[in-house]
């Protein structure tokens, strides 16, 4: 049976959201009336995620884990999702579910005009319902400006949001990206638009989840990471 659509969900330490995030991911899915998948990947958790997806699993024969023996970043985690997912349409999104996996009905129709869709959390129509503290919408809007539109000369307003979807046909492009932690959606983009596919951003719903491992004090580590991806 051809699968339509696989659902890709990094998790870490996700015991208290896990559940719900497949449940809702059904919930919508089921009223596409198309075949999916959805697969979770541990990424190394020390809880009892790993525990509460393989119990689902047990019942539920769409569901599938990959479990990674070490906690290596979302960009590892994504990647082992991709390397397994069989469907036509890949979509990753955050187990704290800061988008909505409903938001997916928007993309629906842009799919058949672009390779990636990544959602935005600031293209016109977006809507926030919980916003991050202050200072991380600073360090967010300086990031994007300075570090992705004028740096890597990426045309996006909201490379970070953590909502993507794209077609099989772009799998093999995920062979080549090494960034494993926070840059790992920066990546993505950077060698997609090498390779001219057609990208779109489309507005979203976003409510703020869990904080971002990211610091301050990472920003030396960041800038690093960046000039790599740049120079690469």
């Amino acid at each position: 049976m051809v699968i339509e659509y696989s659902i890709v969900i990094p998790a870490y330490n996700e015991e208290r959201t896990i559940e719900r995030a497949i449940r809702e991911i059904v919930r919508v899915f089921d009223d596409f009336g198309k075949s999916y998948e959805i697969i979770v990947v541990d990424d190394g958790s020390s809880d009892r995620t790993a525990e509460i997806v393989l119990r689902i699993a047990e019942s539920a024969a769409l569901v599938s884990l990959i479990r990674l023996t070490k906690n290596q970043g979302k960009g590892a985690a994504v990647r082992a999702g991709v390397e397994r997912s069989t469907g036509e349409i890949i979509l990753f999104l955050d187990a704290d579910l800061a988008t909505h996996p409903s938001e997916f009905k928007k993309f629906i129709p842009a799919l058949q005009e672009n390779d990636i869709l990544i959602g935005s959390r600031t293209a016109r129509g977006s809507v926030i319902n919980s916003r991050q503290p202050f200072y991380r919408v600073l360090l967010g809007k300086l990031f994007n400006k300075l570090a992705v539109r004028w740096y890597l000369k990426l045309p996006y307003n909201d490379t970070q949001c953590g909502f993507k979807a794209f077609h099989k046909k772009i799998k093999p492009m995920f062979n080549d990206i090494t960034s494993n932690g926070w840059a790992f959606d920066v990546e993505f983009l950077v060698r997609a638009k090498r390779e001219n596919l057609r990208i779109a951003e489309i507005p979203v719903q976003w409510s703020h989840g869990h904080e971002s491992r990211v610091r301050l004090r990472d920003a030396a580590r960041v800038a690093k990471e960046i000039y790599r991806i740049k120079n690469q």
